[in-house]
């Protein structure tokens, strides 16, 4: 990893826990409790942190492991975007991607490797919610709390199936396992609201 992409994680990362602890604290209100705010924000940053870095390597592990070069890059547009839906209470999140260069001159590779890699992110997301959850359960939490919803909701944002998303190129490529992949983290989602 150069020192770039190191960058553009830290800073991806950092971002992200600030939205959505601000989002998770109130929106516009957590200024007006800085305690809540100061309270949510380290659990926070812990849980985007491992979602967000997970989910973003295991697209780059995958892809690299099909022979793509594949590099994290931030876009700072999405990071702004993102901390300006926090104060509403909650997150959309764009805050970059991992670049994927064709194994080739003759363009992308397979439907099927595609889908591979964009699952990698979001299957992540799922198996650290997992975690969070049976952790939670066995020590109640707030980090744990934090990171089952944090992580489900990665997952299930992830696999809408718009645009540059990777529930589009799932979908492309299985609509099975698209419909499994969003029926599990939905039911995650739902299933850690009744924990706490």
């Amino acid at each position: 990893m150069n020192v770039k992409e190191l960058r553009d994680l830290a800073v991806s990362a950092l971002v992200l826990a600030l939205a959505f602890g601000i989002a998770l604290s109130g929106g516009f209100r957590a200024f007006q409790r800085p305690g809540v705010l100061a309270f949510v924000i380290v659990p926070a940053l812990i849980a985007v942190s491992l979602g967000f870095i997970f989910h973003e390597m295991g697209h780059r592990l995958i892809a690299r492991r099909f022979g793509y070069f594949a590099e994290y890059a931030m876009w700072p547009a999405g990071l702004a975007i993102a901390l300006g839906f926090s104060l509403f209470g909650f997150v959309f999140a764009a805050p970059g991607a991992v670049m994927i260069q064709p194994k080739t001159a003759w363009g992308p590779g397979s439907t099927r490797e595609i889908g591979l890699i964009s699952l990698a992110g979001p299957a992540t997301n799922i198996g650290l919610a997992l975690v969070f959850l049976a952790l939670e359960s066995i020590d109640p939490a707030l980090l744990f709390a934090l990171g089952a919803r944090i992580n489900a909701w990665l997952a299930i944002f992830n696999l809408i199936p718009f645009g540059p998303l990777d529930g589009a190129k799932i979908l492309r490529w299985n609509a099975g396992v698209w419909v499994l992949s969003i029926a599990v983290a939905g039911g995650l989602f739902a299933a850690q609201r009744f924990l706490f």
